[in-house]
């Protein structure tokens, strides 16, 4: 009976217009007040150190590195180096636009950054290119998510951290789904430029490629520092984080001169604007955590999934779907926070690897991203094309199809996500 209070008062405060964090908080404390074997100070303690973790210091981190890299010169020299080798194909500026996302994602972790950031020279470029909008912001929008898949990956930071999965396995677990999206995007690109008959633009001379090589070099050595360090070793990844941010300044003030010092405070107020909510969800979802554990909720879930079918498959594929479905209406870090008590007891029963659910767990939220109400990456992008956000909607839907056919191949063939990981000593 308290338990479903707590969940009436969590719906109550959210249907009232609370953040989701204050909900969750308010729905603990009301259960451990009533509850005859709980006090509020034990509430208050889980809250508090929910976020009491330094793995969770590498999500401020590498948002501030993106903020930087952004504002100071680094995604255009990405896009730049991209559209020389590959822009003269049929449909060139969309294969540009999936690549320097692929590039963009070793550097940054986030599908908002590479929204924001190089989302808005990719769609001025592909609208002075004579490209349609529905084609511009639909790649844009798709290839942006990749970000969060390659290594590094804010949100794997954040499933490690309260998992305890390695964050390492989980970054090296993401590289080849990360490059599946990549693929079936840019086979999406083809058949769309075909059947369009987009303009052919002329191949750049070597000494072109060779120019915005140069220009791109420090920026390209950026995902070479980060994810080289952390398999060799040299650092973990809440530290790769803090070399990213030096990194990025160095290249950004320094070298490239297009950031100025006066600019890194306005920067870092903009990262706290971001990762305090999520820091926020972390602390609330904990006290969250521990009631769903005390009262069993997971056995509860295991007993009605396995009372319902004991096929591997058939459970891997309601945990999608349920997991699509949390990521169309929570923020990436609740959902993963709210999910993750739940279902990794049931993972852990049908034998599947923590590093392999991890990159379903983020590849799903990932998605969530693209759908309505609460696709963050829809509402940038409304906002960088100049759209209103339902025709956003409608441009960006076709383009869940190839990045719901990988979501596919992850989950039913575990070894796209463990080979590496396994190869290089993360996992067993």
């Amino acid at each position: 009976m308290l338990l479903t209070c707590f969940f009436l008062v969590m719906a109550f405060m959210l249907v009232a217009g609370f953040p989701i964090y204050l909900a969750m908080i308010g729905a603990s404390l009301f259960y451990a007040s009533f509850h005859p074997d709980l006090s509020l100070l034990i509430a208050v303690q889980k809250i508090v150190n929910g976020p009491n973790s330094f793995t969770l210091l590498a999500v401020p981190f590498f948002i501030f590195a993106g903020q930087v890299m952004n504002s100071g010169g680094v995604t255009e020299r990405i896009f730049g180096f991209a559209n020389s080798l590959i822009g003269h194909c049929r449909g060139g500026l969309g294969y540009v636009n999936v690549f320097a996302s692929l590039l963009f994602a070793g550097m940054s972790g986030s599908a908002i950054a590479d929204a924001g950031g190089l989302g808005m020279i990719e769609i001025k470029a592909m609208r002075d290119a004579g490209y349609d909008d529905d084609f511009s912001i639909g790649v844009t929008a798709s290839s942006s998510i990749i970000g969060p898949i390659i290594p590094p990956s804010i949100p794997m930071v954040v499933y490690g951290a309260v998992s305890g999965v390695s964050i390492g396995g989980l970054f090296v677990g993401g590289v080849v789904p990360g490059l599946l999206m990549a693929l079936t995007l840019g086979v999406m690109v083809f058949l769309v430029s075909r059947r369009r008959r987009y303009v052919v633009l002329p191949r750049q001379s070597r000494r072109e490629k060779a120019a915005a090589f140069r220009r791109a070099f420090l920026s390209l050595l950026t995902p070479v520092i980060i994810i080289g360090g952390i398999w060799l070793g040299y650092f973990t990844p809440t530290e790769a984080a803090f070399v990213s941010i030096f990194y990025a300044l160095v290249v950004a003030v320094f070298i490239y001169r297009e950031q100025k010092i006066s600019a890194l405070p306005g920067l870092a107020l903009e990262t706290l604007r971001t990762v305090g909510p999520a820091i926020m969800i972390v602390a609330a979802a904990n006290a969250f955590g521990w009631i769903m554990n005390f009262e069993k909720v997971d056995v509860y879930l295991m007993k009605l999934l396995f009372g319902f079918t004991t096929n591997k498959y058939l459970i891997l594929l309601l945990i999608n779907v349920l997991l699509l479905l949390m990521g169309m209406f929570l923020e990436v870090v609740a959902a993963i926070m709210i999910m993750l008590p739940l279902a990794a007891p049931v993972v852990a029963m049908l034998g599947i690897h923590p590093i392999h659910f991890g990159v379903i767990v983020v590849l799903n939220l990932m998605i969530g991203l693209l759908t309505p109400p609460v696709g963050f990456v829809l509402y940038i992008l409304a906002s960088v094309a100049q759209k209103p956000v339902d025709q956003v909607i409608r441009i960006c839907l076709p383009w869940t199809a190839p990045l719901l056919a990988v979501l596919g191949l992850v989950t039913y063939i575990p070894e796209l996500v463990m080979f590496l990981p396994r190869l290089l000593g993360f996992a067993n």
